[in-house]
């Protein structure tokens, strides 16, 4: 057991929690992976699943991709933001769609908080969780 798990944090204070969503199974599991230990994840597959996810977890951050069969990601992140309960859910869009429209898009327009492009580097992934999931 590590400093950064779970069983530790139980005993500094409350583990924050990471939804993830995404429907890419192999990036999922990767950003799950690389958060697991340090945070408390779940994941879903689509943007309905990760919705209702996040509406079960209260996560402290939602990490959501964009391009998503069921519901895109700018209507998860707009019916967050919509509903009372949820719309202090932080939310890091990650997607692939790189275009300046796009990440503007996305953090003006649905108030996502912030955006990431894949692929990414892993030590930047974890800064940006670590920094909008308020672990540092």
């Amino acid at each position: 057991m590590g400093i950064d798990s779970p069983a530790c944090a139980r005993y500094t204070g409350r583990v924050k929690k990471v939804v993830i969503v995404d429907d890419d199974d192999d990036m999922r599991e990767l950003m799950a992976m690389l958060l697991r230990g340090r945070y408390e994840v779940t994941t879903a597959a689509d943007g309905a699943q990760g919705l209702e996810a996040v509406r079960l977890v209260r996560p402290d951050l939602l990490v959501l991709d964009l391009l998503m069969p069921v519901m895109h990601g700018f209507e998860v992140c707009q019916r967050l933001r919509a509903d009372p309960e949820l719309k202090t859910t932080k939310v890091l869009i990650s997607s692939s769609k790189s275009y300046q429209h796009d990440v503007r898009t996305a953090v003006e327009e649905t108030g996502a908080d912030g955006y990431i492009v894949k692929p990414f580097e892993v030590a930047e992934f974890n800064r940006r969780v670590d920094e909008m999931a308020g672990a540092k």
